[in-house]
């Protein structure tokens, strides 16, 4: 039976974070101290033995391995969604066409636009409940997508651990976190918030740049953390504070990067500033939870291949899913750019390990005292009306304020709703205002453009 005690508790998440501290600290590291194994159940323990024993397999293994996962993908996709049936039907192929690693090929593509277009035939509730995911990336409204309840949080939590565990991390490790949520209350003076359940201090990642620092840095002093973990913006913004306000480095032992792009002279400046004893560990995944990969320190990207399967396809990464019974996903092509040298398994165009994982470049927004938002915070779909957008598009010409275009699914739009869940996503700093438009331009290439930034982002950075 597939089934994970912490997916039930994940759905009454924000419930939870709705608490004063002192109830959510109390219940949260009550439950935090369960051992991992029996809050995510047998599906982690699964999971986590299939990384380790891929890992430590031999060569003819881990080829059979993807093969039998991928055929086991293809397999109940077309069996189950009607979109995978027809578009293999349409390709004249069948699952009984991949004979062999690189007869993946055979299989057509997919896009975030085929998604939006097709999601309701893209899923299935035969084998678990769908849970409905947001992301943002390259297009202008968040896409959903659907996990599988039980499975996809514990297949994901095992990976996490896996990798992490590269850096020296253990779970509950005193972290620092600068991503994710917002945490700020401006009008207590406060900017952090203590989260026991993984034992991370959220620090205010739209506060970073600001007068507020010296507190934020005080509170992260005092946790006495092990690890930071952010945006590679958060973490590099939190270093030139830190020089700014000639604080010392944070006595950690590791920093994690993920979800932005990270090269090569940001690794050198974290080592510079925290020592060369700190690892440096870069995660690449996606909400899609399709494919993952690491890099430690300078070494390449290794793709964990028991998580998915990964092709490149014109220096991009084109990712099968392992293990979604709920919305697989065959061929997808990510819009993540690889560069550098790539090493495939044999024959094929599948990939093990790259040097460069591109991504895609993350766009800010500027607060009135030019403090930088990344649009990654602006994809929270919850807040957003999102049944009533088709697409949307920022525009800046001066710092704190922000025109956001529109284009409406029918032509209503509740602008005071719009705008009250963005201000909920940056907290203040921003005016927002909100006009609708037929149809938002696209760049020469044919891809959406989130954000037009007529500010010099690089410029305000340095001034930090």
């Amino acid at each position: 039976m597939r089934f994970s005690f912490d997916s039930v508790v994940h759905l009454y998440r924000d419930t939870y974070y709705k608490m004063p501290q002192s109830l959510k600290t109390f219940l949260g590291t009550l439950y935090g101290n369960i051992p991992i194994e029996i809050r995510y159940g047998k599906l982690y323990s699964e999971f986590m033995k299939r990384y380790i024993d891929y890992e430590n397999a031999d060569e003819q293994f881990k080829q059979d391995f993807v093969y039998n996962k991928t055929l086991e993908t293809l397999i109940f996709a077309e069996e189950n969604i009607p979109f995978y049936k027809e578009s293999f039907q349409k390709h004249g192929v069948t699952a009984k066409d991949f004979k062999s690693l690189d007869d993946l090929k055979k299989f057509p593509t997919i896009t975030k636009h085929d998604i939006k277009a097709n999601l309701s035939r893209m899923y299935t509730d035969k084998v678990e409940k769908p849970v409905p995911y947001f992301s943002g990336g390259s297009l202008s409204t968040p896409t959903q997508y659907f996990h599988p309840l039980h499975t996809s949080r514990a297949k994901h939590k095992a990976y996490s651990m896996f990798t992490l565990a590269k850096a020296g991390y253990k779970y509950r490790d005193r972290t620092v976190l600068i991503k994710g949520r917002e945490v700020s209350k401006p009008e207590k003076d406060i900017y952090w918030e203590h989260e026991p359940v993984d034992n991370y201090l959220y620090l205010s990642y739209n506060y970073l740049s600001s007068e507020k620092f010296p507190l934020m840095y005080e509170q992260a002093r005092k946790f006495k953390p092990k690890f930071l973990f952010g945006y590679p913006s958060a973490v590099l913004s939190f270093i030139a504070m830190s020089k700014q306000y000639n604080k010392p480095p944070l006595e950690i032992e590791g920093v994690i990067v993920s979800s932005e792009s990270i090269y090569e002279p940001d690794f050198h400046t974290i080592k510079e500033f925290f020592g060369d004893h700190v690892n440096i560990l870069a995660d690449y995944g996606h909400t899609e939870r399709v494919v993952g990969a690491y890099r430690l320190n300078f070494d390449n990207y290794k793709f964990i291949n028991a998580y998915g399967v990964p092709r490149i396809i014109d220096n991009e990464i084109v990712g099968t899913s392992f293990d979604n019974f709920v919305m697989p996903f065959i061929n997808f092509r990510t819009a993540d750019e690889v560069s550098g040298d790539i090493v495939f398994f044999e024959g094929t165009d599948i990939a093990r390990e790259v040097k460069n994982i591109e991504g895609r470049t993350q766009d800010y927004l500027v607060t009135e005292d030019e403090r930088l938002v990344s649009i990654t915070t602006m994809c929270g779909g919850q807040h957003l009306p999102l049944d009533m957008i088709r697409n949307l598009q920022y525009r800046q010409t001066e710092p704190g304020k922000v025109t956001v275009l529109v284009e409406t699914r029918d032509g209503k739009i509740d602008k005071e709703h719009l705008i009250s869940g963005m201000k909920k996503l940056v907290r203040d700093g921003i005016e927002f205002s909100v006009e609708e438009v037929d149809k938002i331009e696209r760049s020469p290439r044919g891809k959406r453009i989130i954000c037009k930034q007529g500010l010099d982002i690089e410029k305000i950075r340095r001034k930090k």
